[in-house]
Parts: structure tokens; sequence; C-alpha cells
């Protein structure tokens, strides 16, 4: 029949059996459940820190020397400032010895140290064939005055020996300094003239300077 739906072609909605809602409100119930599990694991805590500072500083260390056994003391920390040692070395021909002082100490503050003599350099404008002229020694003493008499079989080298004396450009041992300007360390510096030393070197003209290198303990 024309304009008439077929009992057979009717769409009916499926009927909710009391399964199906049953299911459903599990369903509902689950969900329910699951959300509230969530809910309840955001929980807060209390938060406590603890810190800790330190002060930290730097030592110090620097060091003055003497050319008249203590009487001055001065820092010299360059060549240019090089202190000047009192050699009375004026004319010297071959075989000469001579003999001058210096000593170092560390300042009001500082910490202990060793110092290391260094091989000695021909002066600007010096003459280089005189200086290779000269041989030296170098003793640490700590009475009486910077003299031959400081240069025995038992004293203390710093550079050469009691046998030997070595070219000006010769490093010397190490040796200690002591803390806050303490205790000086007095050295003595003995120049000897070559006795092969060559007559062209008459009337020349030279000089050495030495570095005396610190190095703090701390």
């Amino acid at each position: 029949m024309t304009g008439q739906l077929r009992a057979g072609h009717l769409r009916t909605r499926p009927r909710s059996t009391p399964r199906t809602k049953l299911l459903r409100v599990r369903a509902l119930l689950a969900g329910g459940l699951v959300l509230g599990a969530g809910a309840t694991m955001t929980l807060a805590a209390w938060n406590d820190s603890e810190f800790a500072t330190g002060t930290f500083s730097a030592s110090s260390f620097a060091l003055q020397s003497s050319t008249d056994s203590g009487g001055t003391w001065q820092e010299h920390g360059t060549s240019a400032t090089a202190a000047t040692m009192s050699f009375t070395a004026g004319g010297m021909s071959p075989g000469a010895v001579n003999y001058a002082p210096i000593w170092l100490r560390t300042v009001t503050g500082s910490v202990s140290g060793t110092l290391e003599l260094q091989g000695g350099q021909v002066v600007q404008g010096g003459d280089a064939s005189l200086f290779a002229a000269f041989d030296y020694r170098v003793v640490r003493y700590s009475s009486g005055s910077c003299d031959a008499s400081q240069f025995g079989a038992g004293s203390t080298y710093i550079v050469g020996s009691s046998s030997s004396k070595v070219a000006l450009g010769t490093a010397g041992a190490g040796t200690a300094v002591a803390a806050n300007a303490a205790s000086p360390v007095q050295l003595c510096f003995e120049i000897t003239m070559k006795t092969t030393a060559d007559n062209s070197l008459q009337g020349t003209s030279s000089g050495a300077v030495w570095e005396i290198k610190g190095t703090s303990d701390s």
C-alpha cells in the first residue's frame, strides 16, 4: 500500500532491558569511583629547608729585602727597582774576591714560603764578556758579617760549595722564609773574577741582576 509503512519496515528503538540499565549504572558508578580515587591522591605536603653559608678569604704573601743587614727594609718587586747590594767591586782584577749581603723576610701578616735564587742576568748595557768572567757562591748565614768566614765546609750553601764556585747565571737551591716578618733570611754573596779573565776586559764594566723568587706555603 502506497503511503503506508509496512510493519516489517517500521524502525523501532530497542527497548532498554533492566540488564542494560544496570550496566549503565555500573559504568557510571565505576567512573565515579575512578574520579573519586584520583581526587584523594592530590594531597598537599609541608615543606621546610635549611641553608648554610661560608666565608672565604685569600692569604697574603709578600717579601721585603734589606742590603744594610736589616737596617732598612723595602720591597723591590721588579728588576727596574732591584735592591743594590754593596759590593766594593770597582776596579777588580783577576782573582779578586768581593762580598755583599742581602737579607729577606716576609711582611707583617704574610704567610711563610720558600725562596729560590734564580740565575743572574747581565744588566742592560753591561759587558757580557765581563759578566762571564765572574764566578760566585751564596750562603745562608745566621750571625757575623758577610765575608770569607761564612764560606766554610759546614756552611749552608745556596749556590756553589765550599770547594767550588759557579757562573753568575747559575740558579741556587731553595730556602725557607718564615711568616709575619719573623727570622729574616740572611744571604751572603761572594763574587770572584776568574784568574783566566782576558786582558781585553780591562776598563770595561758590567753588572748582574738576580731574582729571588718567593712561593707561599699556602
